[in-house]
């Protein structure tokens, strides 16, 4: 499939390549034709010049070769790197599936069942449970890419559009309990099991500690188990303690783009910037996978503003990059 797909993009730049005529590159003596709107491509040159390239931008950092097919189409392939960068993000603990704090009408705090939990955990254990856990997230996708751009005005070398594919790991980016949210993952993992054990008469009507997501979008049954909607899912962490949320889409990713470009230094042609904007059609809506088997996209609503929330509405994955250029030759 990969095969035939970079087949067709190179067959549709040698179509491009048919009657092309170009002007050499020179230093303009009129004023008809600046110097960046000049490519390194012309007549009878064909695959004989290469370009170098350095990018930066929201699918990481950068490198690409390109070489010219015609005066209006170059070929460029490369490979992109995610650094590992992460972001911090906070989730409620649940007790007994319900908010770990509640309020009367007079705005008094009311006891809920993570205070009741909580206060017997202290009290067993000397450990005073926290209300919330931390998680963080962090991109970890790395692509090879092959791209046409076509620069469809004869005089002005200046914009393009820019089609073709990257290809890469289906994950692309994942989310792990943070530094410092270990004891109270464990303390949920221990209390879970007592409760489970049926081991103290006091835990019997209080119910699981749990790590708010949201609550079921639709009723469905895995197993011998039915989820009704609207009804919370309680992520519990893994047995050694841990929280895993994968995120993932296909593994060929089309690309479509454009950009603006022109000369890096005003005395040189043979170094170019170029600003491209476009958009990895990922194939849908992406999978958020936990460590138990729940699709976050497919089957729970998210509660607003959460990064679970903010993956699911995106179906495709934004584009923005500062490409800097160099004519080797």
């Amino acid at each position: 499939m990969v095969k035939k797909a970079v087949v067709c993009l190179m067959l549709a730049g040698w179509a491009a390549t048919a009657d092309a005529q170009y002007i050499p590159a020179y230093q303009p003596d009129s004023f008809a034709v600046k110097a960046a709107d000049v490519v390194y491509w012309h007549k009878g040159n064909l695959l004989k010049h290469l370009e170098a390239s350095l990018t930066v931008g929201t699918t990481g950092i950068g490198i690409d070769l390109a070489v010219p097919l015609s005066q209006y189409v170059q070929v460029r392939a490369g490979f992109d790197y995610m650094p590992p960068i992460s972001m911090k993000y906070r989730h409620k603990v649940l007790g007994g599936g319900k908010e770990p704090t509640a309020y009367d009408e007079k705005g008094g705090r009311k006891e809920t069942a993570f205070d009741e939990i909580s206060n017997y955990w202290y009290d067993k254990t000397g450990y005073e449970l926290e209300d919330h856990v931390d998680l963080k997230a962090k991109l970890t996708m790395y692509n090879a890419k092959l791209l046409v751009d076509v620069y469809p005005f004869k005089f002005n070398k200046k914009w393009h559009f820019t089609a073709g594919l990257y290809l890469g790991p289906s994950q692309f980016a994942e989310a792990n309990q943070a530094s410092g949210s270990e004891k109270m993952l464990n303390a949920i993992l221990e209390y879970n099991k007592a409760y489970r054990a049926g081991s103290d008469g006091e835990l019997e009507d209080l119910g699981l500690l749990s790590i708010q997501m949201g609550t079921y979008s639709h009723n469905f049954q895995k197993g011998d188990k039915k989820y009704l909607m609207n009804a919370a899912y309680e992520m519990e962490p893994t047995s050694d303690g841990k929280v895993n949320i994968s995120c993932t889409s296909n593994s060929i990713k089309p690309y479509l783009g454009f950009g603006y470009g022109g000369l890096l230094f005003p005395s040189r042609n043979d170094w170019k910037i170029t600003v491209e904007a476009g958009a990895l059609i990922w194939g849908g809506t992406p999978s958020q996978t936990t460590h138990d088997g729940t699709d976050l996209s497919k089957d729970v609503q998210a509660y607003p503003h959460t990064i679970t929330k903010i993956v699911k509405a995106l179906k495709v994955y934004p584009v923005l990059s500062v490409r800097i250029a160099k004519t080797l030759f």
